[in-house]
């Protein structure tokens, strides 16, 4: 009579134990889900090739272009209209931002003397600035909530460019989510 007790009482408390496994499991599964880390913000999509999406809203890059301002330093535009109105500006130092390597948009970088700081600003279709960012430690304009921007190839030939789960205050004071992915070749402006 024991030995049927002991094996029930057994058998309970194994069920028991894998009860609370699979809660356990369930409930870390579902707490990462669209989980940036940590922060309890939900991650934005991955940004389609060649297009920049605001607030939903995703837009083909139209023509890509750079102005070589010396030292390493360029400036790129990512045309969304034929106007070139409405655009995404990427200023960068080639030898900081080109590395391969994702910068993180939520920071002012550290000093670093005689270098472009990177800036990505977002200009409207009536070609009104809606979003202006500065990692410049000494700028009081704003980096970004969350994000990263990876860069690599050359600003004179093909370049790669990914800006992921980006959430950034517009000069207006509203959040906006800004992704973007452009791979191909960039011309001389």
């Amino acid at each position: 009579m024991s030995k049927k007790i002991f094996l029930a009482s057994a058998a309970k408390a194994a069920f028991a134990l894998a009860a609370v496994v699979m809660m356990s499991l369930a409930f870390a599964a579902c707490g990462s889900d669209n989980d940036d880390g940590g922060g309890g913000t939900p991650l934005l999509p991955t940004p389609t090739a060649n297009t920049v999406t605001l607030d939903g809203v995703e837009k083909p890059i139209v023509k890509a272009e750079y102005k070589d301002e010396d030292d390493g330093d360029y400036s790129l535009y990512l045309y969304l209209s034929a106007d070139r109105k409405e655009r995404v500006e990427v200023l960068l130092n080639k030898d900081v931002h080109m590395t391969g390597n994702p910068v993180k948009l939520t920071e002012k970088e550290k000093k670093h003397g005689g270098k472009w700081y990177w800036v990505v600003n977002y200009h409207t279709a009536d070609g009104a600035t809606l979003i202006e960012t500065y990692a410049d430690p000494d700028s009081s304009d704003p980096v970004f909530k969350t994000g990263t921007l990876t860069m690599s190839g050359s600003p004179t030939g093909t370049i790669n460019i990914k800006l992921e789960n980006g959430r950034v205050k517009g000069i207006n004071g509203k959040e906006y989510s800004l992704t973007m992915s452009y791979s191909g070749p960039i011309t001389k402006r």
